[in-house]
């Protein structure tokens, strides 16, 4: 059974809430530990003098998985809502939450299935979701947060997402997709056929969330397990990316580069030449 964890004032590892970055990675092989990570930076260009409201976090370990000693990946990108300090704090609370709840349940498990990974991700974000929700309801306050995360364990990654912080997987000969789904009103119009896809870079109203932590008791997930193949690679980003670099470009990017943290940089500055109204992570 997944432990519930008690709620604290900080992770007990600062590893978790490290300068907030994209973060692209690949899986060389089945089940050594050689993914390489690039994460690059900005507060962006409309809000440089503003804290910045996004947090990241970006853990390798190992656990023991079918006999087995075997790598594992977590990666995650959260993105504060509620208006600068409030939205620095809760996307903070969401990474130490989080990365305390699964790091745990992924290290005392004594079996860890598939069906176990996509549960413990699931979990690790509730919980965060909890911690936020009880800080706004002691304070007073109205912060929040987007959230995507992968847990990269072999040939599969478990992805996770609540909000407008996105996961992409590039893979070469097919080109990039989105993995996750955006929690946001542009996107619900977009399905129902109301916009067109384009619009949801122009709309009025496309800042709109949803759906993200804190907002409530509880919150729902979506969860979704991908089978990687070598040199595939992942891509976590908050909305401060994805708005500003349209998908064709950071396709382009991320085919032409092979370098995770030229990679990451050349986003980044993507991002930046596209108006930079947002933080960039």
């Amino acid at each position: 059974p997944i432990e519930e964890v008690p709620t604290r004032p900080a992770a007990p590892t600062r590893a978790a809430s490290c300068s907030p970055a994209p973060i692209a990675t690949t899986l060389k092989t089945r089940f050594a530990q050689s993914t390489r990570v690039g994460m690059g930076w900005d507060a962006g260009i409309k809000r440089k003098r503003d804290p910045n409201e996004d947090s990241i976090a970006a853990i390798q370990g190992t656990c023991t998985y079918n006999e087995q000693l075997i790598p594992f990946d977590l990666f995650i990108v959260a993105d504060g809502m509620g208006g600068h300090a409030n939205g620095q704090e809760a996307s903070r609370i969401a990474i130490q939450t989080m990365t305390q709840s699964v790091l745990q349940n992924m290290v005392t498990s004594t079996e860890l299935t598939d069906t176990l990974f996509s549960k413990i991700l699931v979990h690790g974000v509730q919980q965060a979701n909890m911690t936020i929700w009880q800080s706004n309801q002691e304070k007073g306050a109205n912060m929040g947060t987007t959230l995507t995360a992968a847990l990269v364990i072999g040939s599969k990654a478990y992805v996770v997402n609540v909000g407008d912080s996105r996961t992409y997987m590039y893979r070469r000969g097919k080109g990039l997709s989105q993995i996750t789904r955006d929690h946001s009103l542009v996107a619900r119009l977009v399905a129902s056929g109301l916009i067109a896809s384009d619009d949801i870079y122009t709309h009025p109203e496309r800042n709109l969330v949803e759906r993200g932590l804190g907002d409530r008791r509880s919150v729902e997930v979506d969860c979704f397990t991908v089978d990687l193949h070598a040199s595939d690679w992942l891509l976590l980003c908050s909305d401060g990316l994805w708005e500003m670099v349209r998908d064709p470009e950071i396709e382009r990017i991320m085919k032409k580069e092979g370098d995770p943290s030229q990679m990451s940089d050349l986003l980044v500055h993507a991002a930046l030449k596209g108006g930079g109204v947002d933080n960039v992570s």
